[in-house]
């Protein structure tokens, strides 16, 4: 092999060494509940928007928490899109004597991060979240 190639070589595997693309971005989960005038919202999406266009979105589960993976830590914009009320149930014997949460109304503003808003600060680490509507 003669200097010239060897140079060559080395300088290709630089190159392809150095050309696996972007660093890959930090991304957490958080958990945490979404409330809107002080009541706890147990259906629907809340979304996060990064700065930078990242977003996520987690369901809303019935116990009122959300868990939403992949978000890039720092400052988001918020939506929430509302869902269906478990008014029906399968269980049709059991919690005849349960009330029934309330259909809470949310405004359609919270259905887009650019108008709703709300911001959240996600924290470096993930965490605890929580979202307040107002």
């Amino acid at each position: 092999m003669t200097l010239k190639t060897a140079i060559l070589l080395a300088a290709t595997l630089t190159l392809v060494a150095g050309c696996g693309g972007k660093p890959a971005k930090k991304m957490v989960n958080v958990t945490g509940t979404v409330s809107y005038q002080g009541q706890q919202l147990q259906t629907g999406v809340v979304k996060f928007l990064a700065p930078n266009g990242d977003f996520a979105t987690a369901a809303i589960r019935p116990d009122g928490t959300f868990l939403m993976t992949d978000v890039v830590p720092g400052e988001q914009k918020v939506a929430y899109v509302g869902g269906p009320m478990n008014v029906g149930s399968s269980d049709k014997g059991a919690g005849k004597n349960t009330p029934t949460p309330k259909a809470v109304t949310v405004p359609a503003k919270f259905g887009d991060p650019q108008t709703s808003g709300v911001t959240v600060t996600v924290p470096e680490a993930g965490g605890e979240v929580p979202v307040e509507l107002k």
